[in-house]
């Protein structure tokens, strides 16, 4: 076969076409934001071109960039936001009421999290409930075609719609926690508040539809042990009719799933998504790399497979052979398998093991 482009295998997989190689995509987000907070990015991979190069250099497809084809805002309503040292506060204020959220940042880990959720009680329900129903999306094309021009060869950005209801409420508004006492004191209102949160993303999905993308990934961070039967109850149904709507306009589908799998993974396959991204096998995962396609069914396209752990100590370069050398085995040829990290480069990765993968995709596969 002839050699193909990084652009080139991607699509193709997504289509579940045949790939000259394994496809190798990774998510170096968190390695360059590390890099960068403690000033040792090389100069040459600055910028977005930089983050391209980066890619270049080290011989992995680049498919992030966390892109948008639109912007939210809320009519009626203002974010506030102040910081003190690592803290950060936002104060959402509405004509019903204000809630209030912290975050706090980890200089260790280069990651924040927040030590204060914007929702806890029914009463701050009724306050996102009307952010929700006063959100406002403005369509601005400008950074996807920007992203899709830099990318060339190297790939392309997925576009990431906003995070589906409970998934929202998950990692922006409640966490798991509040979330679990609010639907057993308050059902009805987190119901209203989730429908709420579905439709105030309509207008998101109508600018991602007219931008015709050849795919786009929900960014919900999913995980079988927290939200398997809160998303069969509450979020199967908003997948299966957003999906059928992207198909409609001709738009391959994917979503983030970053955590354990069993449980979850055949309830995904059952709305209709085309790719399931993020994949983590063990020996970080649940389930082993030979059982991957056992759970998933035969249909579904796998993008992941190589656990961030791998990158960092105690893993090498022999480790990150003998684990390649599996996923090979068990899954080239298939046609429904996209090799990514899953499900970032960490900052203590080594950027030299990443060259390592694609390389051993090429020496494997020909």
């Amino acid at each position: 076969m002839t050699p193909m482009t990084f652009r080139q295998r991607l699509l193709a997989a997504l289509n579940g076409e045949p790939t000259d190689v394994l496809p190798w995509f990774a998510d170096l987000t968190y390695w360059y934001h590390a890099r960068r907070a403690e000033g040792t990015l090389p100069a040459e991979y600055e910028g977005e071109e930089g983050f391209v190069r980066l890619h270049i250099d080290h011989h992995v497809g680049y498919y992030l960039g966390y892109t948008s084809v639109f912007s939210t805002s809320y009519d009626g309503c203002r974010v506030e936001g102040t910081t003190d040292g690592d803290r950060a506060t936002t104060r959402w204020v509405t004509p019903v009421g204000e809630i209030l959220g912290v975050t706090q940042y980890l200089p260790l880990t280069y990651s924040g999290a927040w030590v204060k959720w914007p929702v806890e009680t029914p009463e701050d329900l009724r306050v996102l409930r009307y952010l929700a129903e006063s959100t406002v999306i403005t369509r601005d094309y400008s950074h996807y075609e920007r992203q899709k021009a830099i990318a060339g060869d190297q790939g392309h950005p997925s576009i990431l719609p906003p995070r589906s209801p409970v998934s929202a409420m998950l990692a922006e508004w409640s966490g798991a926690t509040n979330l679990a006492y609010l639907l057993a004191d308050a059902r009805e209102e987190v119901e209203s508040v989730l429908t709420a949160l579905g439709s105030a993303a309509d207008g998101a999905y109508e600018a991602i539809i007219a931008a015709r993308p050849p795919f786009i990934e929900f960014p919900d961070n999913l995980t079988g042990e927290v939200v398997t039967r809160w998303f069969e109850r509450y979020q199967f149904d908003y997948y299966v009719r957003r999906i059928e709507a992207l198909h409609g306009a001709g738009i391959r589908v994917g979503t983030h799933l970053d955590g354990t799998m069993r449980g979850i993974l055949p309830l995904l396959v059952r709305t209709g998504l085309d790719y399931i991204e993020s994949i983590t096998p063990k020996p970080t995962g649940d389930v082993a790399i030979a059982d991957l396609r056992q759970l998933a069914g035969p249909d579904v396209i796998l993008f992941g497979g190589m656990p961030g752990a791998l990158f960092a100590p105690p893993f090498g370069p022999d480790d990150v052979r003998r684990h390649v050398e599996e996923v090979v085995a068990h899954h080239w040829g298939s046609n429904r398998f996209i090799l990514g990290v899953a499900d970032q480069l960490p900052p203590n990765g080594d950027i030299g093991l990443v060259r390592l993968v694609g390389d051993l995709c090429e020496e494997l596969c020909r």
